[in-house]
């Protein structure tokens, strides 16, 4: 920001003016942080999501298949969803564990795998210190 001189009558213009670049700056590293946290996140959910054991055919196809889809945008605001391409449908059976079917009996239970739940927590804090990060550089 460079220092310029104003007339009195001038001022509310230039106080305007400042704001508004001020505005597209934050705006502007903050859809850039969103993108950022997002990926960040999207790995830590890679990374510690559970691998089938070693001879399952498809060994890791879960954990391969966690992406970052950007769902819309405007000039303000940027809306991302981490999602699992593959094997959407285990996420929810993993996180939370499920019943398990054996010969008719219903009685035993999956131990849930948490891995998500994390890495959500994670995204909170990454996003705020971003944003404090860049309302002080802004």
């Amino acid at each position: 920001m460079s220092s310029r001189r104003v007339k009195p009558w001038e001022l509310a213009d230039a106080i305007d003016q400042i704001l508004i670049e001020y505005e597209g700056d934050v705006i502007g590293g903050t859809r850039k942080a969103i993108t950022k946290v997002s990926e960040k996140v999207k790995d830590e959910v890679k990374e510690a999501s559970p691998v089938g054991p070693s001879w399952a055919k498809k060994r890791g196809r879960y954990a391969k298949g966690w992406a970052v889809k950007e769902l819309g945008s405007t000039q303000t605001t940027v809306h991302t969803v981490i999602h699992n391409r593959t094997d959407y449908q285990l996420a929810h059976l993993l996180e939370k564990g499920h019943i398990l079917a054996h010969g008719g009996q219903y009685d035993r239970r999956s131990p849930a795998r948490v891995h998500i739940a994390p890495a959500e927590q994670h995204a909170e804090k990454y996003m705020e210190e971003a944003i404090k990060r860049i309302a002080q550089e802004g």
